[in-house]
């Protein structure tokens, strides 16, 4: 469906998707599943227990519960694609690592350090669940988490902009060196994929 955004609305983008078309990247799930959204919430809670787990506290298995809920959904659209564009090549990007795995960098990332764990381990998941459905779905998965320390929202190396608005990037979205990373992974897939068939 076209998505409402805040400069206007982009248009459903299964509608570029043709009979003649020969690629397809699917970057999808983190918005079913609410992840910047519940990020921004968590920074809320955060303040209450900035050393505690108020985040995990309040969401409990809600976050992986709509991460199994949303496996439905992206196969649901991979199916549409491989319909609507039978000869494509269809490539699943997984999501960048946006926390570390340990406490965080609380304020300057307001999640609570006991809720930094439990943020990467949703974020884990929902990858899992993407690289699953691609498995399933007759597509290519993109692994960009891996690598990925020392490069998340805490870092000065960041390939993932924070909640607080620092460079002309969407907050909690690849700036331009991670959508960098993103697009040599994509092409490395690819590369991989076709010597694979070659040597079939």
């Amino acid at each position: 469906r076209p998505q409402h955004v805040l400069l206007g609305e982009n248009p459903a983008q299964l509608t570029a998707v043709t009979p003649e078309t020969g690629l397809v990247t699917v970057g999808i799930g983190g918005n079913d599943v609410g992840f910047s959204k519940t990020l921004y919430t968590c920074a809320g809670l955060s303040i209450s227990a900035p050393r505690g787990a108020p985040c995990m506290k309040h969401f409990g298995t809600t976050l992986t519960d709509r991460v199994a809920d949303a496996a439905p959904k992206i196969a649901t659209v991979l199916r549409t694609i491989h319909a609507r564009a039978p000869h494509a090549l269809v490539m699943v990007i997984g999501y960048l690592r946006v926390l570390p795995s340990a406490t965080g960098c609380w304020p300057s990332v307001p999640a609570a350090a006991g809720d930094v764990p439990y943020l990467d381990h949703v974020e884990r998941t929902l990858n899992q669940m993407l690289a699953e459905q691609a498995r399933l779905g007759g597509a290519l998965y993109v692994d960009d988490y891996r690598g990925g320390t020392g490069h998340d929202m805490c870092s000065a190396h960041r390939w993932v902009e924070p909640i607080f608005i620092t460079h002309a990037a969407m907050p909690v979205h690849p700036n331009a060196t991670g959508m960098r990373v993103v697009a040599h992974r994509v092409i490395a897939t690819l590369q991989a994929a076709r010597t694979a068939a070659g040597a079939r």
